[in-house]
């Protein structure tokens, strides 16, 4: 392993990122001596929390400044692998600098779900009785009755000069570190990766690689012939539609504040879900809002590499099998969903009284494309919502959107490629001497892949029920475990039960929420990187 070559990427790589952390450093002192508030002052956190990054990236320079600038695919899957989690420790230090996150594990909980765009949040509010001495919170899920969670809330309550709480929540938060978690998941959405492929020198082979492992889905498409220039175009293309979706908000809603549309923007575009918000898009109770921001959730769910076709006028390219399974999923989920919602209350956070055949449409319709795409933004309780149209949600949750997205969950290019081989194999069973190739539209599917494809469903059901079963061994009931396994390993943030929309992860114990770290993790490198680190061989020299 050559550990200089990996140091001095590493160094380089967290200098460009304390580069970054200069944004929420200017929002903070924007915030702190521009605006009046009944917030604390965080700008000194995130002037700390840069200093750091700035050691660790001079530490990590010196150890490796006799690096040779070779890297190998090896090396390449630490060093992803490694600056995922030392990011997420990075990007945790203004919670808990602030004491936002007492916790140490809750600050890099919410920093890492933010990184990976879970949108799963630790936060909620801290309890009080009358002596205003804290105490713990009693949670009991109305579809579980006989399990109950004691625990501490994790968020500090705003007072006046009475002592009177006025804020509570996220409300409590400072406005700082609710765009710096939003960011977060800006950030993660495409890749934190591909950050560093676009602003560092071409790695040649192990920076091909790193493409490879930073885009999700099984074909990776390249849209220039340098690494360096598609991390680039990406980018730019991000950019565009973060820029698009702001100024539709603004258009819709003018009275949203500035402030709001940015962290929804950010959120959103990166299918990301976390909210400013107790109630998240709920709070606003705009249905252009919520028409905006549900079609940016499939908009950042389609391959980006679509986009340029578009662009260049390929229109053709987008009668591929790949998003035609993908927009009729979209379709038919929000329609079931809605079908089985229709003459049951809605639970809307605005208004539990409509029941119309258009606010059935308008929530349940939300509320599907939120899980399938891997947001987790909320409009409702659907916690409340009938068994079916929960279970059509916890479906779509695996799903997923198109390879090459920023939506999590397995994706609909794998599925497809399931159906392809089934058909394939049946057919086999009574004309086997017929040479058939499997192709997506006229793109041929090679054995690799295909071994592969079935080699993912293969662990990501496995890690499905081993993630559930560790949950119910730390003393989470059956089916908030299921939901909460299904929820970290597909990056999709909304979960059910004792997890469910009105509440958070802030019941977990410690040891469940590192592992739910680690689940993270795991879905959003799609389980072959962060497993290979646990094999022997990859650890022997050559």
């Amino acid at each position: 392993m050559q550990y200089r070559e990996l140091f001095k990427i590493v160094g380089n790589y967290l200098f460009y990122f304390a580069l970054v952390l200069c944004l929420p450093f200017l929002v903070a002192l924007y915030f702190d001596f521009g605006v009046q508030s009944v917030y604390p002052n965080s700008y000194l956190q995130f002037l700390e929390t840069i200093g750091i990054c700035l050691l660790l990236a001079g530490s990590f320079r010196f150890l490796g400044r006799k690096a040779k600038g070779n890297l190998y695919r090896r090396e390449s899957i630490l060093l992803v692998v490694a600056i995922w989690f030392l990011t997420s420790i990075i990007s945790a230090l203004p919670f808990y600098l602030t004491r936002t996150l007492e916790n140490p594990v809750d600050a890099y909980f919410e920093s890492i779900s933010g990184l990976t765009t879970t949108g799963a949040s630790i936060m909620f509010p801290k309890s009080f009785n009358e002596k205003q001495e804290e105490i713990p919170i009693h949670l009991t899920n109305v579809h579980v009755p006989d399990k109950s969670y004691d625990f501490y809330g994790t968020i500090n309550p705003i007072r006046n000069e009475e002592g009177q709480i006025i804020l509570e929540g996220l409300e409590a938060v400072a406005r700082p570190l609710l765009f710096w978690r939003s960011f977060m998941q800006w950030l993660g959405g495409l890749g934190i990766v591909l950050i560093f492929l676009t602003v560092l020198p071409a790695l040649g082979v192990g920076g091909k690689f790193l493409y490879q492992m930073e885009m999700t889905g099984p074909l990776k498409e390249s849209i220039a012939p340098r690494i360096k220039e598609t991390a680039s175009l990406l980018w730019k293309l991000y950019l565009g539609l973060t820029f698009i979706e702001l100024i539709l908000l603004e258009l819709v809603n003018p009275k949203l504040p500035f402030y709001d549309a940015i962290c929804l923007t950010l959120s959103n575009v990166s299918t990301g879900g976390f909210s400013i918000n107790s109630n998240s898009i709920g709070h606003y109770n705009h249905s252009g809002i919520e028409w905006v921001v549900l079609l940016f959730m499939i908009l950042g769910s389609i391959n980006f590499g679509l986009y340029f076709h578009i662009i260049r006028l390929k229109f053709y390219r987008i009668y591929s099998p790949e998003f035609s399974l993908f927009a009729a999923s979209l379709f038919l989920g929000g329609l079931l969903v809605s079908a089985f919602l229709f003459g049951s209350p809605l639970y809307y956070y605005a208004d539990t009284s409509t029941t119309s055949f258009m606010e059935t449409i308008r929530v349940g319709a939300f509320q599907a494309v939120s899980a399938q795409t891997s947001t987790g933004f909320s409009t409702a309780n659907y916690d409340l919502w009938p068994f079916p149209s929960q279970m059509i949600m916890f479906i779509l949750m695996y799903l997923g959107g198109m390879a090459g997205a920023t939506c999590g969950g397995i994706k609909t290019t794998r599925f497809y490629i399931l159906y392809k081989m089934i058909l394939h194999k049946i057919e086999a069973i009574y004309r086997p001497d017929k040479v058939k190739l499997l192709k997506i539209g006229k793109v041929e599917i090679d054995d690799s892949t295909t071994i592969t494809s079935m080699a993912f469903f293969a662990v990501a059901i496995f890690s499905s029920v081993f993630a559930g079963m560790v949950y119910i061994l730390d003393g989470v009931d059956p089916e908030t475990a299921i939901a909460a396994a299904s929820s970290m390993l597909n990056n999709t943030g909304i979960s059910f039960r004792a997890a469910g929309p009105t509440e958070t992860f802030a019941f977990l114990s410690n040891f469940s929420k590192i592992i739910s770290s680690f689940w993270m993790v795991l879905g959003r490198l799609e389980y072959f990187a962060i497993i290979l680190l646990f094999l022997p061989v990859f650890w022997r020299s050559r």
